[in-house]
């Protein structure tokens, strides 16, 4: 697993951090989060990643809730892209919806 972390956190920062001084900017791209909801997407996806690094060193007993972890961060990634599934658009009709009442 630890190659697969190590892979994943060089291509994440390498998708996210700006350009330095030492490299091209045709290797890092940016960005200013504007919108709060945004925020709140990427600060929850970080959570979820912080939890996953944590499992993951937890040991084989702990690796299903590691990937739990990932999906985590990878739905909260999808409500910023726009791809979200049947799942969460139910999640929030049960959730800020009174159905049936």
């Amino acid at each position: 697993i630890e190659p697969f972390l190590q892979q994943l956190t060089k291509t994440v920062l390498n998708r996210v951090s700006l350009p330095t001084q030492d490299s091209s900017a045709d290797n890092h791209s940016g960005g200013v989060i504007t919108r709060a909801r945004h925020r709140g997407h990427v600060e929850n996806a970080i959570a979820a990643l912080t939890r996953f690094e944590q499992r993951s060193q937890e040991g084989y007993m702990a690796m299903d809730m590691a990937a739990e972890e990932l999906r985590l961060a990878a739905s909260e990634l999808g409500r910023i892209t726009g791809k979200v599934d049947v799942e969460d658009v139910l999640d929030v009709l049960f959730k800020d919806f009174c159905i049936g009442k």
